[in-house]
């Protein structure tokens, strides 16, 4: 929030939305790391179902056997998304 605010003072557009972006991706790696960490302290492998996926301009990291069909963060088209 601190960064979205000092481009807001600047009236700096495009690094405000890029904060933001990020700041809702930062939101959802957060789940990502909570969940996996109670895997790792089970001793268990993390389950994944289908691939990784990340959104080349935000971040969005979605977990699926397919990209979604658009980013939910930014907005971006399922065939942007690269998948590991």
């Amino acid at each position: 929030p601190a960064y979205v605010a000092v481009a807001e003072f600047h009236k700096d557009k495009q690094a405000e939305q890029s904060f933001r972006w990020a700041l809702e991706a930062e939101k959802i790696h957060a789940e990502l790391y909570r969940k996996a960490k109670e895997h790792v302290d089970k001793g268990e492998d993390i389950p994944i179902e289908g691939k990784v996926w990340i959104c080349p301009v935000c971040g969005h990291t979605h977990v699926g056997p397919e990209a979604p069909e658009k980013c939910p963060v930014c907005g971006v088209p399922r065939e942007k998304y690269v998948g590991f």
